[in-house]
């Protein structure tokens, strides 16, 4: 800020030169320029005035916050300096904010306070027409309300009528038609299981622990014989092995767990035993499952056998809770068994079981005996 004097056709004349920066938003940039004063005092009363109008303006852009982008980095930031909470480890740090740049593009440039309902169906339209499918959109929306309702806690993201909802909040999205997630039939899951066997697939044992324990990809690879009580036919699940952080941790939903051992289970235990006294893991590990490929094995070997369907290493636990239901066991223990602590999420196996429906239409008794029409002459 200064007032500067200057001579312009022989007179002298004075300039006033105001600029602001941002305290809290460095970005923010705010200057004015004012040229040929007459006087001195007239000047000074300009800058004044100035200063005035641009601090006012900059208090206003201030209180406004931040934009998309930077709320972004903010939040990335904080959460590589551990202050997010011990949930969100750098891979899932990584995938939100991948998830938000790519799919919030037109938001990045924009003030994060001013985002309102209307452009939240905007911006999940743009996800749509860029490819995002319903499973995705619903990330992102989850992706959003994580990191915007963070800058509110945080302070960052400000403004006069804002509610601290986030733009997305309550938008539904869907409309499409839901698929039918792909899964073996218990004859594909006998004959897929006896040909492993009988051709002594290195796969095996993984393949029948899976589908007789509905344990996780991560549960088998960290299961140790420590974790197992033959004597009283029960398999501890108590850790994971996380791929992506190549370290062991609690499994998915935090708390431990027993897995019943049935008679077959029994036997393989044995055998495996016998194979493996001197490992530490009970199961054989192999770099294909370590990098992610198991579920490239598994439709390899189904395809040789004659089995075509687009399954994925999780479908085998599918296979256990949906076979396992179409027996009559109780929904609340298999999913205490296989560690489902979501009733929403194992809807869709009570589903693919039909348990839920099975027996209802029993009693509408309206078609004709199948033999009434035997002694029947036809008129038609």
């Amino acid at each position: 800020m200064a007032v500067i004097e200057y001579q312009k056709n022989g007179k002298k004349v004075f300039k006033v030169y105001v600029q602001f920066r941002g305290k809290t938003i460095k970005r923010i940039r705010l200057q004015k320029v004012l040229y040929d004063i007459e006087s001195l005092a007239v000047a000074r009363r300009e800058e004044r005035r100035l200063i005035k109008e641009l601090a006012e303006k900059l208090a206003k852009l201030e209180g406004k916050g931040l934009l998309w982008s930077e709320v972004i980095d903010r939040w990335e930031n904080a959460g590589y300096c551990n202050l997010l909470g011990s949930r969100l480890n750098r891979f899932t740090i990584a995938d939100h904010v991948n998830r938000l740049k790519r799919y919030t593009k037109p938001w990045l440039p924009l003030t994060t306070s001013d985002l309102n309902k209307a452009d939240g169906r905007r911006i999940l339209a743009y996800a749509e027409s860029i490819g995002a499918s319903t499973t995705l959109l619903n990330k992102i929306k989850t992706s959003i309300n994580l990191i915007y309702n963070w800058g509110v806690e945080e302070g960052i993201i400000q403004g006069p009528g804002m509610i601290g909802k986030s733009p997305i909040y309550g938008l539904g999205v869907g409309g499409k038609e839901e698929k039918l997630k792909p899964i073996l039939t218990i004859d594909e899951v006998r004959k897929f299981l006896l040909e492993a066997k009988i051709h002594k697939h290195p796969w095996y044992p993984i393949w029948a622990f899976a589908v007789t324990t509905g344990m996780r990809s991560g549960e088998l690879m960290a299961l140790e014989w420590g974790d197992i009580d033959e004597e009283n036919g029960i398999i501890r699940v108590s850790k994971s092995f996380n791929k992506r952080l190549k370290i062991t941790k609690c499994p998915k939903n935090g708390t431990w767990r027993n897995v019943d051992i049935n008679s077959q289970l029994a036997n393989l235990i044995r055998s495996l035993r016998q194979e493996r006294r001197n490992e530490t893991y009970v199961l054989p590990t192999f770099s294909e499952w370590k990098n992610g490929q198991a579920g490239i094995v598994l439709r390899m070997f189904l395809e040789r056998i004659g089995i075509n369907k687009p399954v994925v290493f999780h479908t085998l636990r599918a296979c256990f809770a949906t076979h396992l239901l179409s027996t009559g066991v109780e929904p609340l223990k298999v999913m205490r068994m296989g560690g489902w602590s979501d009733l929403k999420t194992f809807q869709i196996y009570l589903r693919l079981s039909g348990v839920d429906v099975k027996g209802v239409a029993e009693n509408l008794d309206v078609l004709p005996a199948h033999d009434v029409s035997d002694n029947v002459v036809s008129l038609f």
